[in-house]
């Protein structure tokens, strides 16, 4: 222990195996409450959800500042804290962009959202079938760019013996300007 008692504190609520569990069911729960939405829902849903999320986002928020006060600078040298606090800071930005502009405006909505549902990636810390899984895709992106990349070549190829074999064929009874190569 440190001797700070607000530090020792901290570093033993950070380090309880029940406060990762809790922080676990949170982001679970709050994936739910993401994929809740749907066309021609109540009227009153959205609002409610709104303030379920609101709700999350402190939980996580108070997640980082307890880790914060209980590591320091030691925070910031894992990866995996510091994409939970680009993930709290961006839900916070989401938030502020939704309470100052009565525009709701696409690009502003997805950003929000795409912070939000961020969350979910942090499990793969927690779980260690998550992570050797997500570290494979991760070593594979280079092999899937070189078997893309040939896909995108062969498509390329198709594309203009396709645009060649075609283009000259006149407009019929069956081939209109809707319905054609």
């Amino acid at each position: 222990m440190t001797g700070n008692r607000f530090k020792d504190f901290n570093i033993k609520i950070a380090s309880h195996p029940l406060f990762d569990g809790f922080i676990i069911t949170c982001i679970i729960l709050n994936t739910i409450v993401l994929a809740l939405k749907f066309y021609d829902e109540p009227k009153e849903l959205p609002g409610i959800l709104e303030i379920i999320n609101y709700v999350f986002a402190g939980i996580f928020t108070l997640e980082a500042i307890i880790k914060l006060f209980a590591f320091g600078k030691g925070y910031f040298q894992d990866g995996w804290n510091v994409f939970d606090f680009i993930i709290v800071v961006g839900t916070f930005g989401g938030i502020i962009l939704t309470e100052t502009t009565t525009v709701s405006v696409g690009p502003q909505t997805t950003l929000i959202r795409a912070f939000r549902i961020g969350r979910i990636f942090r499990l793969i810390k927690k779980a260690k079938q998550l992570r050797v899984i997500f570290n494979t895709f991760v070593i594979t992106i280079p092999s899937l760019a070189n078997v893309g990349s040939l896909l995108v070549l062969l498509l390329y190829v198709y594309s203009i013996l396709g645009v060649s074999m075609f283009a000259e064929i006149k407009l019929q009874e069956t081939l209109n300007e809707h319905a054609n190569f």
